[in-house]
């Protein structure tokens, strides 16, 4: 299933993690685009996630994101239902879905909360029509594409490059 940029509504999301294990690691920040004809965003979605851990220093190098900035922010059982409300049952589109959607399942499954979206991965597309590059990241797809590249790994900005990079790919 691939959600056309210029037609069916959609959610563009992004999760920042302190680690790449959902067994083990946490997320501490959700950003989310609600996307709908040509690729227009009508709302977006942030939240800063509270966890019971010190951040690990190599995330907080990538991210910025400080121990902090996440006791300003606020606990998953409030965070992941009000970003569950804001999606809906539209898809979930993510660059390299499922290491998102594996973190927000876990989350999802910890507060017994169900996530039936339908995913959808930005990844394999711009590896499908783009198969000539010599890596897949998202900010070398994106300076491919002609388009602003600076990632700053925090959730809302790489929604707005992700989006931009998905919308390009699905108008050819």
């Amino acid at each position: 299933m691939r959600a056309r940029a210029d037609g069916a509504e959609f959610v563009f999301f992004d999760l920042e993690t302190t680690g790449l294990s959902p067994r083990g690691c946490r997320i501490i920040e959700i950003a989310a685009l609600r996307v709908g004809e040509r690729g227009r965003v009508s709302r977006s979605f942030e939240a800063l996630v509270k966890i019971d851990e010190p951040v690990p220093w190599f995330i907080t190098a990538l991210t910025g994101i400080t121990d902090e900035m996440l006791m300003e922010g606020e606990e998953i059982a409030a965070a992941l239902p009000r970003f569950c409300a804001f999606v809906g049952e539209l898809p979930l589109v993510a660059y390299n879905v499922a290491f998102d959607m594996g973190f927000l399942r876990a989350e999802a499954r910890r507060q017994q909360i169900k996530v039936p979206n339908a995913p959808i991965c930005a990844l394999a597309l711009a590896r499908a029509k783009l198969p000539q590059l010599s890596n897949h990241k998202l900010k070398t797809v994106a300076r491919h594409l002609g388009l602003a590249s600076d990632q700053s790994h925090r959730a809302l900005e790489d929604c707005e490059m992700g989006l931009q990079v998905y919308v390009e790919l699905t108008r050819a």
